[in-house]
């Protein structure tokens, strides 16, 4: 049984009916070649996963709202892969590869004044002051996952949600939770 192909305009309209057979053909088609990339640039097959479910979402939505205009027959393919490539450049550059550090509520305990600089102690109370703005199942989410060290799955069973909900919506609280300790 051969696989129907569809020109990139039937894609686009497939796609904004959120027609299943056409959403599942894209998405296995195009993941190969991001895994690969991930995975040539210091990336392991969980974070490919992460990075192309992302990519995927956020090309899904373009398409939705009329963003994405194709140039060619593949540019869909081409486009969907230059998210998920920007992305992954994005996670490389983030801080929290770079330099990962747990927060508990004793840190003013564990760590004497000498081996905290100034900014690093306001940065800690900024981070503590902004977490309380965030809502509650930000917070939850936050607290089961970075401190309570609960699995996504976990968590996503106790607050009702899939696993992948779980995942968009503790990279959305993170990314609210930097925007407001930035400013």
């Amino acid at each position: 049984m051969s696989t129907p192909t569809f020109s990139v305009r039937q894609q686009l309209e497939a796609v904004k009916a959120n027609n299943e057979k056409v959403l599942q053909q894209l998405y296995t088609a195009n993941y190969g070649n991001v895994e690969r990339y991930v995975l040539q640039n210091s990336g392991s097959v969980d974070e490919a996963k992460d990075i192309f479910q992302e990519a995927f979402i956020a090309a899904w939505r373009n398409i939705q709202l009329d963003k994405f205009v194709p140039a060619g027959e593949n540019s869909l393919n081409g486009y969907l892969f230059q998210i998920a490539k920007h992305k992954w450049m994005d996670h490389l550059r983030s801080t929290t590869v770079k330099k990962t550090t747990t927060l508990d509520e004793n840190l003013d305990d564990a760590m004497t004044f000498e081996e905290v600089s100034d900014n690093d102690v306001q940065r800690i109370k900024s981070i503590r002051e902004q977490f309380k703005n965030l809502g509650d199942n930000c917070r939850e989410l936050l607290v089961r996952f970075y401190y309570k060290k609960q699995a996504l799955k976990d968590i996503a069973t106790a607050l009702k949600w899939t696993e992948a909900t779980a995942k968009n919506n503790k990279y959305r609280c993170m990314e609210k939770l930097r925007t407001l300790v930035v400013k």
